[in-house]
């Protein structure tokens, strides 16, 4: 089905407003899309996974229906039926994503000095693939070569570390601490992500992960360059994948 142009324009604001998780915004200018062309399989299932995102899931089911009807093959319709059938609550507070999860509480993104800090990530991942992730998604670490990647639970790719954080994070995550991540903002071309400190080593038991300023986080390098010694390189072969996270 041909769309105006008009449409494409709003189009592209809705994906733009879901990508920031501004999810009243993105339901309103879908509305506007869906009033211009009834049919537009791709503003009704934005539409559905609004509703999913608000936790309306009987209106996200009503979308995603009307998905079926235009397009009976529509993989993402029919998955996300299957995942508003089989969702049970079983007592937790919280909202539906679409993909079936339970968003998490705000008080995860809670900073705590030395122990919390949010990064941007580089070299993201193109709009597209962005556009699957949504605000507390949980994400992981990958260590490769001496480089962290940031992957979702299916271990598709997000984006790299700034440089300065991936050199300390690797020898914290060597030593043994271990480290929780969600993604904290999506926009596009950009994605930022809350690293959580869960368990600290004992080697770095007087050693907060994270430190508030460029001086103190220079001053952080030095510390770990100081430690390499100390952190057997060789627990983690040079060309190996490890997931930490």
């Amino acid at each position: 089905m041909d769309t105006s142009p008009k449409s494409e324009s709003l189009s592209q604001l809705a994906i733009d407003a879901a990508l920031d998780c501004r999810w009243e915004e993105a339901l309103k200018i879908n509305k506007k899309i869906i009033k211009l062309e009834p049919q537009n399989v791709d503003a009704l299932a934005r539409l559905a996974r609004v509703y999913m995102e608000m936790g309306r899931s009987n209106l996200a089911k009503k979308y995603y229906f009307e998905v079926v009807k235009i397009d009976p093959y529509n993989p993402i319709a029919l998955k996300n039926l299957k995942i508003i059938k089989a969702f049970k609550p079983n007592g937790l507070s919280g909202i539906m994503h679409a993909n079936g999860s339970v968003k998490l509480s705000a008080s995860l993104f809670l900073q705590e000095p030395g122990k919390t800090k949010i990064v941007n990530l580089l070299r993201v991942a193109e709009p597209q693939k962005l556009s699957q992730a949504y605000c507390g998604m949980p994400a992981k670490m990958i260590i490769k070569n001496r480089k962290i990647t940031i992957v979702d639970n299916s271990e598709n790719y997000l984006g790299v570390l700034p440089d300065d954080i991936n050199h300390y994070l690797l020898r914290l995550l060597r030593g043994g601490n271990k480290y929780d991540l969600f993604i904290k903002s999506i926009r596009v071309n950009a994605l930022a992500v809350l690293i959580k400190e869960t368990f600290r080593s004992k080697r770095f038991k007087n050693q907060p992960s994270f430190l508030e300023n460029s001086d103190a986080t220079l001053k952080h390098t030095e510390i770990f360059t100081s430690l390499d010694n100390q952190i057997d390189e060789g627990d983690v072969e040079e060309n190996s994948e490890e997931q930490v996270a």
